[in-house]
């Protein structure tokens, strides 16, 4: 074979390695390699040089497991974590938010009675605006009755008596509504006051 022909033909030995190759060119490597002794050699050289040897080397898969393990870890509790500050604002603005049914006014407890109103009945007179919890449990006059009140969520809301009946205060919500609550018992009984 003449020299060009084996320069080729050792130019394409990686490829025919690789058998990435025609047909047609595998077939002239193969018949060339079969003729010539150096391009044989190098075709053995090549050969060799492309199998990977066996590494017994193992710790950077070892690192890179436990690197996986650890970011897998912190995403789970950052998860959980995020899932429970999720639920604790869930819970506090449902709190928030949720109309209990019973305040405390000047000494007696009001429980929620009927639907909200639009607007006021005629003839309601304004008592004022309620203040923070400042009143006592009819169980036990020692401690505080915030526990069940509303007056706290509503501090600064007004207060309207109805003119037909003394026992219906109305409570004008921020939102513009007025809700109806009807006295339901006496924390100080008038006779105290």
């Amino acid at each position: 074979m003449n020299k060009t022909s084996c320069n080729i033909i050792k130019d394409i030995l990686p490829l025919y390695v690789d058998e990435v190759v025609s047909d047609e060119t595998r077939n002239m490597v193969s018949e060339h390699i079969k003729q010539c002794e150096g391009c044989r050699r190098k075709y053995e050289e090549v050969k060799a040089d492309i199998s990977l040897p066996i590494e017994n080397n193992t710790k950077p898969l070892k690192n890179f497991k436990s690197a996986w393990k650890r970011k897998k870890a912190l995403i789970i509790c950052s998860t959980i974590v995020a899932t429970i500050a999720i639920m604790c604002c869930v819970m506090l603005a449902v709190n928030h938010f949720a109309y209990k049914e019973e305040i405390a006014v000047n000494g007696a407890v009001y429980t929620q009675k009927g639907e909200n109103l639009n607007t006021l009945p005629d003839g309601c007179v304004e008592l004022g605006y309620l203040r923070g919890i400042s009143h006592k449990s009819t169980e036990n006059p020692t401690e505080d009755f915030s526990a069940t009140n509303l007056d706290e969520k509503y501090a600064g809301c007004p207060i309207y008596q109805s003119a037909d009946n003394e026992q219906i205060i109305y409570l004008e919500d921020y939102s513009g509504f007025y809700i109806p609550f009807e006295l339901s018992e006496y924390i100080v009984t008038p006779e105290q006051e």
